[in-house]
């Protein structure tokens, strides 16, 4: 064989053993680099994600509760306030649980009447054990709000009739307001039938509204209450609004915003007629028959909770809600609480919550329907 043929057979025998093992673990290391690094930035997208979704709770959370307390006491507007409103208005000094009676109550007193009443937290709902059957269906030291005001969708009149069907969405009861005169509370008569009124002139008919927040330890409790099974078996404390049911005369929960794990409220009260700014911040058990009527501002703290768990980066917490209230969490140790006069009963639930993000939002809303009216003392 030539020198050439010789030269030319070498050239074609391709890569040796050695050379194609050495490509192969230069080729894993840069596959398994590109792993890591799709792994790193899958893992930040979803810690990400889970930042805005408690961004985005915290904001409709707030929302929700400061555009019912921006309606709080409206009563169509002559009434001075709602102690001036005659017919089926009461004090709550009757009602017996969560129904018409306990919506009606629109009269201040310290029976839970009021466009604005609070409940401090305890090892029990607040109100009436009818109103939450199960007793695990409330978040043990969170606060609960009651707002009660006019539905400003007024209903459509007919000479002096209006039907119930006019109204969206309808009410078992309804504020007669004539402009200049007296409201009125009456409750509708159902089915479409209509219900009278004195003077049509200027007259305005408003569904009445009912509303109570309150926190609930898992977003859907079925049958059996909230358990450690609720939620695909990872139970997620739950912002709930009830409301007063427009076919019955029973009160009704529906889920508002996931992943609010605490929830306090304070109120501002105003002890001068002039300027109406608040002057002591107090509790709800602080409160008297004669300082409720007072509140001119609600400040409401909120503690939520990501889904996503996050062990890269453990996260170490305290919040301050309240002057009773305040709960810190370690870095893999389990939660103190510094005080929990405000929220008795309450603990962090699940397990390693240092692992799972959490964000507190304090925020003060006006009550503009009574900063309008006129506040003569406080009498505290």
């Amino acid at each position: 064989m030539s020198a050439s043929m010789k030269s030319h057979a070498r050239r074609s025998r391709g890569f040796s053993l050695i050379e194609l093992m050495i490509a192969l673990v230069l080729g894993l290391i840069v596959v398994g680099g590109l792993i890591q690094v799709l792994i790193s930035n899958r893992t930040a997208y979803r810690l990400q994600e889970s930042s805005n979704f408690l961004q985005q709770n915290l904001r409709y959370g707030t929302d929700r509760i400061g555009w019912s307390l921006r309606m709080a006491d409206f009563w169509g507007g002559p009434a001075a306030s709602a102690a001036t409103i005659t017919g089926a208005a009461t004090d709550g000094s009757a009602a017996s649980g969560c129904d018409d009676g306990f919506a009606r109550a629109v009269i201040p007193s310290a029976s839970g009447g009021g466009g604005v009443f609070g409940y401090d937290g305890g090892t029990a709902f607040p109100i009436f054990a009818s109103c939450i059957t199960n007793a695990s269906n409330y978040v043990q030291g969170s606060d609960v709000l009651v707002v009660r005001y006019a539905d400003t969708d007024a209903c459509a009149l007919t000479g002096t009739t209006f039907t119930t069907v006019n109204c969206l969405p309808a009410s078992r009861y309804y504020l007669t307001s004539a402009v200049g005169g007296p409201a009125v509370l009456t409750a509708g008569t159902g089915g479409g039938t209509a219900a009278t009124i004195a003077t049509p002139l200027q007259t305005y008919v408003y569904p009445l509204r009912a509303e109570i927040y309150y926190l609930r330890p898992c977003s859907n409790p079925g049958t059996g209450g909230c358990t450690a099974t609720s939620d695909g078996g990872t139970p997620i404390p739950t912002l709930v609004r009830m409301r007063i049911d427009s076919s019955s005369s029973t009160m009704k929960s529906e889920p508002i915003v996931e992943g609010v794990e605490q929830l306090q409220f304070e109120y501002g009260i105003a002890t001068q007629a002039a300027p109406q700014a608040v002057t002591q911040w107090l509790n709800a058990k602080d409160l008297t028959a004669a300082t409720w009527p007072f509140v001119i501002a609600v400040r409401v703290s909120m503690v939520t909770v990501a889904r996503q768990r996050d062990t890269a980066v453990p996260s170490a917490y305290t919040f301050n809600l309240t002057k009773g209230c305040n709960y810190s969490i370690a870095v893999g140790g389990t939660p103190s609480y510094a005080s929990r006069t405000d929220c008795t009963g309450f603990t962090v639930p699940g397990f390693r919550p240092d692992q799972f993000p959490r964000k507190l939002v304090q925020q003060v809303f006006q009550l503009r329907n009574r900063t309008r009216g006129v506040i003569t003392a406080s009498g505290s």
